[in-house]
């Protein structure tokens, strides 16, 4: 049984950026999501307990959102790992008993939307990392979903922002509280040699064994490949002349794979991303009653 369950996420659409959205500043459009999350997980901004955010603007947000100056806001805008680490950080916070509401969101910068639209994921990545897994899987196309393609003459997207609400297992029992997945672990794997796709099979092999389970357990995976950095004109470029990028995906696509678990009643979910000589993975459980 895990200690922490995802208890409810939201995330906004896709827009023009000069939609109802798009007129929207990052920070008001990440508190928005977290109010929307809170309100869904039927839990108010005085329980939450830690805020973590990919926005550098983390107090902020927090402060937007209602939530107390006493919680601690931190970001994680800068650290250039994906936002499948900030959920780890999460669990990590309620497992070790620190904290019981931990909320996770983010904003993905309009340099970011403009670069995703422009990368198109090839499909042969995800019929290698079934092949690599043994062909079991039951894999979905996530970033074909939730990332459509800019073609040419399409208007630039709008910010897309995301955010969770964790919460210790024994908390959302006593509340009466219905939960979406538990939390049942995550690794991450870094190397500078080997196939990417190799170490993404490794980082869901060795989250599974923490659970423990078995790729046979696995009735869902979502699989992408993380963002490129960007240089400060947005455009790609290399680490040394770069800016990280917090890319919202991984919270993103968690959220939906948590809520198809949760449709299906009962099964076992991975999402695993991979790049910049590192994969990191999360293992969730649908064991809700």
């Amino acid at each position: 049984m895990s200690e922490s369950v995802i208890v409810a996420g939201a995330c906004t659409p896709s827009a023009d950026l000069f939609g109802g959205l798009g007129a929207l500043s990052s920070v008001s459009l990440g508190a928005l999501i977290i109010e929307g999350a809170l309100d869904r997980a039927g839990i108010s901004a005085i329980d939450v307990d830690y805020v973590i955010t990919g926005q550098e603007q983390a107090r902020q947000v927090a402060q937007r959102s209602c939530i107390p100056d006493r919680v601690p806001a931190i970001s994680v805008s800068r650290t250039r790992l994906c936002s499948l680490n900030a959920v780890a950080l999460a669990d990590q916070l309620i497992r070790r008993g620190e904290q019981d509401v931990v909320v996770v969101g983010g904003v993905d910068p309009m340099g970011a939307r403009s670069v995703r639209g422009t990368h198109r994921r090839r499909r042969t990545e995800g019929a290698v990392l079934d092949a690599m897994m043994g062909g079991i899987l039951q894999r979905r196309d996530s970033a074909a979903e939730l990332d459509p393609v800019e073609g040419p003459g399409l208007s630039r997207r709008a910010d897309c922002a995301v955010a969770i609400v964790l919460m210790r297992r024994t908390k959302a029992e006593r509340l009466g509280l219905p939960w979406l997945v538990g939390v049942g672990a995550h690794s991450m794997v870094v190397s500078s040699t080997g196939s990417p796709y190799a170490q993404a099979v490794r980082a869901v092999r060795q989250a599974l064994r923490e659970v423990p389970a078995t790729p046979q357990d696995l009735s869902l995976v979502e699989a992408r490949k993380t963002l490129p950095a960007l240089d400060p004109d947005g455009a790609t470029g290399p680490l040394s002349a770069s800016r990280p990028v917090f890319d919202t995906t991984g919270i993103r696509m968690l959220l939906r794979l948590a809520q198809t678990l949760k449709r299906r009643g009962r099964g076992m979910g991975a999402a695993v991303m991979w790049g910049d000589h590192r994969a990191e993975a999360v293992i969730i459980c649908s064991d809700a009653p």
